[in-house]
């Protein structure tokens, strides 16, 4: 897998006007905001509230939509379509899918050059 596929960076670049800065910031408030809004899915999943789950996982997927995170945020848009749809079977899976895409984000953060 290459760093296309975590964070499409042209994608990124043109939805933040090619704004270095803006770029860092958003990295920067996502990767401190990261634990508690995976946290969010991740409680919704055990307590396998579906409305709950529709709420965190389409707040996380803006998210990363925002930031040009292609897999990470299909990850988080399968989980928000599970709460739509009230659907609670396999989240396990796609919670940890979506802890994993999303840590693959983080990781590309902490080794970003600017």
């Amino acid at each position: 897998m290459n760093d296309k596929d975590i964070i499409n960076l042209e994608e990124l670049k043109e939805i933040m006007d090619n704004d270095m800065e803006l770029i860092g910031e958003c990295f920067d408030e996502f990767t401190k905001d990261w634990t508690e809004a995976f946290g969010n899915v991740k409680k919704a999943v055990i307590a396998k509230n579906a409305s709950e789950l529709d709420e965190a996982a389409h707040k996380l997927k803006g998210t990363l939509r925002y930031l040009a995170a292609e897999q990470a945020q299909q990850a988080a848009y399968e989980l928000e379509l599970a709460g739509k749809k009230n659907n609670l079977e396999g989240l396990d899976e796609k919670l940890s899918l979506l802890e994993k895409k999303g840590l693959e984000v983080i990781d590309y953060i902490k080794n970003f050059e600017y």
